[in-house]
This record gives C-alpha cells, sequence and structure tokens, in this order.
C-alpha cells in the first residue's frame, strides 16, 4: 500500500470536507470582524522511561509503577471496539512531521526531549494514576483490529499516519478536564482525546427516540445565560431544512481520503430543521450553538461519516469557505448517545485561525458548540457549553 502524499496544498476538491458542512458553520471560522509497515501485533507498552527514553515501566509518580499494560490480541478485540476504552480515560496524541505548523505542532515532529518533558510532565500530575505509551506499530496493529470489518478503511490508512501517544489512567476521570486542558497546545503535543471513563459502560444510551421540534429546538439552543458573562447573544436563527445530502461521488484528489469516505456508512442525510444563536464578546470572538433535527438515523450517519474523514483525510489541506482548511479529531466529554471532536484550521491569505467544533448526538437530534481554539478562551469552556448542550438537548426532547 503507497503512501500518500500530503504535500499538496490545492488538490483536494470541496466534496472532501462537504460531510461536515451541514454541521459547522463558517461565521465561526471568521475573525472578530466578521503502504505503511504493518507490524506483529505486540503487548502495550507502559510508558518509556523518562531517563532512559526506552520502554519500561511508568517510574515513580505512578501509584502503580510497575503494574503491567492491558494485555489484548487481535483474537479477543472484537471489529469497532476501542481498545483503550474502560482501560484508559485521556489519549495524548504526539506531534507528526505531517501535522500542520500550529499550536503544540509549530516547530514540527516531536522530539525526543519533549516526549520525554511530555511524559514526565504527566506522571508530575497528581491526578494521574498511570501512562502508557503506543507507538506507531502497535497504533497501527490496533487500528487494523478494530476496523476489520472495513477493508476500505484499512486500505486509506498506514502506520506512518497514525501517531504515537501516551494514554492516561486517571485516579478520578472526572478530573479529566483539567488534566487534558494542562497539554493542550504544549510543544510536541498535537491534540488530546477522551476515552470511554474507566470502569464498566454506560448501562444504555440517553436517546430521545422523536426528532425535535422548532420549538423544542429553539430551547435547546444555548442562551447567553449558558455562556456566561462578557457574552452578548444574537438572536435565534432558523437554519430550516436541509436536502438529503448528495451521494459521495468519489472524486476528491487523494485516493486514501475517498477510500475512507466511501467505506463510511451510506444512506440518505435530511435536515428536518435547525435552530441557531450567535455569541460575541468584547474582542469580537465569536461563538456558534446549533441544533438540528434529522429524519431517520440522519444524524448517526452524519457523524459517521463526519468520523470516517478524520480518520482518512486528516490533516490534508482541502479549499474549505473561501479558505484552505485541515481537519482533525479533539477531545470531547462523553455525554448524549455519541459525542465528537474536531479541530478545523483555517489558512487563507497566509492568516491561519483554529476553530473547534463539537457535536452531541441524542436520537435523531445533534448539538454542535463551535468556538475559536486559539482565541484565548478558558480551557474548560468546551467542555462546560458541551455538557450544557447535551442538557438542552435531552430536557428539549421529553418536554
Amino acid at each position: 500500500m503507497g503512501k500518500r502524499d500530503t504535500s499538496r496544498t490545492g488538490g483536494i476538491a470541496v466534496r472532501c470536507a462537504a460531510v461536515i458542512l451541514a454541521i459547522t458553520t463558517a461565521g465561526a471560522c471568521s475573525d472578530g470582524d466578521g503502504d505503511g509497515d504493518k507490524a506483529h501485533p505486540q503487548q502495550p507498552k507502559a510508558a518509556p522511561s523518562a531517563a532512559a527514553g526506552a520502554p519500561g515501566s511508568a517510574g515513580p509518580g505512578s501509584d502503580d509503577a510497575n503494574e503491567e499494560a492491558p494485555a489484548w490480541s487481535t483474537d479477543n478485540l472484537p471489529p469497532g471496539v476501542d481498545f483503550w476504552a474502560g482501560k484508559v480515560d485521556l489519549a495524548v496524541f504526539l506531534c507528526q512531521a505531517s501535522d500542520p505548523k500550529t499550536g503544540g505542532c509549530s516547530n514540527g515532529a516531536v522530539t525526543n526531549a519533549q516526549r520525554e518533558e511530555i511524559l514526565a510532565a504527566l506522571k508530575a500530575m497528581p491526578q494521574v494514576k498511570h501512562v502508557y505509551f503506543e507507538d506507531r506499530r502497535q497504533a497501527w496493529e490496533l487500528f487494523r483490529a478494530q476496523n476489520a470489518a472495513n477493508p476500505l478503511l484499512l486500505d486509506a490508512v498506514t502506520a506512518e499516519q497514525l501517531p504515537e501517544s501516551f494514554r492516561v489512567k486517571l485516579k478520578d476521570p472526572g478530573t479529566i478536564t483539567a488534566v487534558a486542558s494542562a497539554f493542550e497546545g504544549r510543544p510536541g503535543v498535537a491534540s488530546t482525546m477522551k476515552h470511554t471513563a474507566s470502569g464498566p459502560p454506560a448501562t444504555a444510551p440517553v436517546t430521545a427516540t422523536a426528532a425535535l421540534t422548532p420549538e423544542q429546538a429553539g430551547r435547546a439552543v444555548l442562551t447567553v445565560d449558558d455562556v456566561g458573562t462578557g457574552w452578548t447573544a444574537g438572536a435565534l436563527a432558523d437554519t430550516g431544512p436541509k436536502p438529503a445530502a448528495a451521494p459521495y461521488s468519489g472524486v476528491s484528489g487523494d485516493a486514501g481520503c475517498d477510500r475512507a469516505l466511501a467505506g463510511a456508512p451510506t444512506g440518505p442525510i435530511v435536515v428536518l430543521l435547525g435552530a441557531q444563536r450567535t455569541f460575541e464578546n468584547a474582542a469580537g470572538t465569536r461563538l456558534v450553538a446549533t441544533v438540528q433535527a434529522y429524519e431517520g438515523n440522519g444524524a448517526a450517519l452524519q457523524l459517521a461519516k463526519t468520523r470516517a474523514m478524520l480518520t482518512g483525510c486528516a490533516d490534508l489541506p482541502v479549499p474549505w469557505a473561501g479558505a484552505t482548511a485541515r481537519f482533525r479529531a479533539v477531545a470531547s466529554p462523553t455525554v448524549g448517545d455519541e459525542t465528537l471532536g474536531m479541530r478545523i484550521v483555517t489558512d487563507q491569505s497566509g492568516t491561519a485561525r483554529t476553530v473547534d467544533s463539537i457535536l452531541v448526538r441524542i436520537g435523531p437530534n445533534l448539538a454542535t458548540v463551535t468556538l475559536p481554539a486559539d482565541a484565548g478562551l478558558d480551557p474548560t469552556t468546551s467542555d462546560r457549553l458541551t455538557r450544557r448542550a447535551a442538557e438542552h438537548l435531552l430536557h428539549a426532547g421529553r418536554d
């Protein structure tokens, strides 16, 4: 399987990003004014020793420094199941040479010194119980096992595209926001991602069986009381129904991206109705809250297609909203039936902007919180507003 060329800066068609246009807003992106190596299965490693830089125990600073990493094999990992779910709480992904030169990756791929500094900082945090290190070869084996039922996706991704990461088990999963915030933007860190909390999974999803009415959707949108002091709220806007998304044509300009999107679940995606409110602070920073009701399982399909895009097309430059954009997954709280966080890094005439969109689905309804990640906002803002959006979405569906 050949390595993808990710050096192009304009060859990916708009359609590659079209799967997410219905759930993000270009307004939030504006300024204040307006074949890889296929490794043999191997045991996940405890974090590398801070002194030696080689695989070993988590070392001093962890309650269970001698704890063995969770055992696994491709024989007992069901397709579609995240190996780390229920075992750790947080993933800290390290920068690769192909990452956009922004945030923690401004100077390129993570260095050995940065890797060791990140590990030492993780182990020094009182909230952290244990740290595991996952290299690219192991990441590829887990990715291949988890996606065994999707050969198109496997063919689209190589081991070289998967980042190294630290997988972190916390003493109290409730402290995950504080831990993740401490590493967002740190030199050598590309992004963080929340896993299903350690311990037993939830017994049942929080599912609403019916699409919201226009009145319910309006009530579900965040208010200025949710956003907090220092923000003003615009009028509630009716975003109206949207027709079914056009079938994916498979012509994006990047074979790997095409195969990933083609391998995503298919079906009509029809937005029945929607409501949106924009907030702005004194610095001109904008935040957008949106609620949409979908027909049938359209909301679940929308998130599945977006996940496929974030996997197969991650960090590829695509024309989007009058600029060039790159997309990647970011951490999101575990609320509702499912959540998905994505980061959009745009470059327009040499000006880079970074926007995060966090999506929460409850049944056929979808709430989205879109806010700039580079405007100096409180790092807990995204998590707090996502949780409030999920509460509104759930209560509106029950009223």
